[in-house]
């Protein structure tokens, strides 16, 4: 997400809106049991592609940034698709932006969060941004 004074109200706003409680991350999960599948955590992280006063972020440093640093800490897979963001500015402007989001299907595990949270900040680093929302949830999954 493009940098600006107003993306956490912005974050909360979404996050509320999908309907999602605190509840869902932690531990709090870990007795789900699933009729279908086994119970996994899902990840999904939104990445913005403006960057404050320059190009956006192309396609293929994306990709690049995919293969560096996403693949090697979730080799068994990840989904990728592009969507589009849109937020309201504090003065009322609504801003659309290309945007990106990674699915992640994983254990939950303390590590496995520490590898997300370095995705998220490597990121910021390498983009310019501010943020880059987290959203995670139980999951049953079957293959």
């Amino acid at each position: 997400m493009r940098s600006s004074n107003t993306s956490a109200p912005l974050l909360l706003g979404l996050v509320l809106a999908l309907g999602l409680s605190a509840t869902a991350c932690g531990d709090d999960d870990e007795g789900q049991s699933c009729t279908v599948g086994t119970a996994q955590h899902r990840t999904d992280l939104f990445f913005g592609r403006d960057r404050a006063g320059g190009v956006p972020v192309s396609e293929a440093e994306f990709q690049t940034f995919v293969d560096t640093v996403v693949t090697p800490r979730f080799r068994e897979g990840l989904t990728l698709y592009d969507a589009n963001g849109q937020y309201q500015l504090e003065d009322g402007t609504l801003v659309h932006e290309l945007s990106k989001i990674i699915v992640l299907l994983h254990d939950g595990s303390t590590a496995r969060s520490a590898d997300i949270d370095f995705i998220r900040e490597e990121y910021k680093r390498q983009f310019d941004q501010e943020a880059v929302l987290r959203v995670d949830a139980p999951s049953c999954v079957a293959f």
